[in-house]
């Protein structure tokens, strides 16, 4: 007996997977991230711009000589930088949880992971929020802020406009520096000039060992020297105002250890001065002033490229962890709980970086660093859940 081989069976075709990092599911989660983002936004912003503004309403009205709704629509601008910057991560963060709640309450969670597509394999549209609102959030807060606070200076709209004003000189101020203290009126310029100096100098055992004061006193940025005008100075064992010598027609050079710079920005609050203001102030800590506010400010300022991003994993990886296919009020909550706590460690952070208690670095990488690591530690305990 002999047996015809088999005719051939036609194979099917086999479909082929790949992974689609901009395809249909990533464009409509991203968009719902978006929407509700700008939605919290604009809720926050308006809170915000309420409580900022309602106490300095007749200052803004009355500024400048402009019409009163000229006035209020130009400070409500130049306040969204500063108002809104801060907000920003944590707005990330909001957005993000109530797009997953909303997803889990439709059962598209289900559906996703049914289709086998675990929260590892999900992260893109997250990834691309937080890359979108990183360099969102610096532009803002490092360059528009600054920016916008300049302008409020020159219309004159605001408190903070008036207090900050670089054309009027500060009250009298005293200095601690590297070659003694100073007590002084700043005329901030630039370039700064001293008005009604007093200069104490301390020799080792802190016994005072010389006064001078003048009525005027510029920096020489050639010799590194304070110039003072028609001073009157004194030295000895025993200080008397009898035996201080005026010199009316003389100037004598001194070195204050004072660094320029910070006395043209003195009194200007960190968040208000641009990036390259801070780089050069964060060089020159010890120079009249510490250093450590300039530094922490630098710090957040850098991590602002990523916290957003790590503020919307978290949401994500909690969110999909807590209420992986139904809301209630206790898990959403906890997931709430976790960025707002992540929201004030941040602020708590840069408080103990400005005061010198923790190093700049830590005040602006501990947050970025320690929500790395909760997003890291729960996307690896969902996929090894089984």
């Amino acid at each position: 007996m002999t047996f015809s081989p088999a005719s051939p069976v036609a194979e099917t075709p086999r479909k082929r997977f790949r992974l689609a990092p901009f395809g249909l599911y990533t464009r409509f989660i991203l968009v719902a991230y978006l929407r509700n983002f700008a939605i919290i936004a604009s809720v926050l912003l308006s809170v915000a711009l309420t409580i900022d503004l309602w106490p300095q309403m007749d200052a803004v009205v009355n500024a400048g000589g402009h019409s009163p709704a000229r006035n209020l629509l130009v400070f409500c601008l130049l306040r969204i930088p500063g108002l809104m910057a801060p907000l920003m991560p944590f707005t990330t963060f909001l957005a993000v949880w109530l797009t997953e709640m909303a997803h889990t309450r439709s059962g598209e969670r289900l559906f996703v992971a049914n289709a086998g597509r675990s929260p590892l394999k999900s992260l893109c549209p997250v990834v691309l929020l937080g890359l979108l609102v990183g360099p969102g959030t610096f532009v803002l807060d490092g360059c528009l802020g600054p920016a916008a606070i300049t302008e409020q200076m020159r219309e004159h709209i605001g408190r903070d406009a008036q207090r900050l004003d670089r054309n009027q000189s500060s009250d009298t101020v005293w200095i601690e520096s590297s070659k003694g203290l100073i007590s002084t009126r700043i005329a901030y310029g630039p370039p700064a000039v001293l008005h009604d100096l007093s200069f104490y100098r301390f020799d080792p055992n802190f016994q005072l060992v010389e006064i001078d004061m003048a009525p005027t006193a510029r920096y020489d940025r050639a010799t590194g020297l304070w110039h003072l005008i028609k001073p009157s100075t004194w030295s000895g064992d025993a200080f008397s105002p009898t035996q201080v010598t005026p010199l009316p027609d003389a100037e004598i050079t001194r070195d204050l250890g004072i660094f320029p710079l910070w006395l043209s920005v003195y009194g200007i609050e960190v968040q208000y001065l641009p990036i390259h203001t801070l780089r050069i102030l964060a060089r020159h800590g010890g120079e009249g002033y510490d250093a450590a506010p300039y530094k922490t400010r630098l710090a957040f300022l850098y991590a602002a490229f990523v916290l957003p991003g790590i503020m919307a994993l978290l949401a994500y990886v909690l969110s999909a962890a807590l209420i992986p296919y139904t809301v209630t009020a206790n898990r959403a909550a906890k997931v709430l709980a976790w960025g707002y706590g992540a929201h004030a460690t941040g602020r708590v952070c840069v408080l103990l970086g400005q005061t010198g208690v923790i190093p700049a670095w830590l005040a602006g990488g501990f947050v970025p660093c320690a929500g790395l690591a909760v997003v890291a530690y729960t996307l690896w305990k969902t996929e090894h859940a089984d």
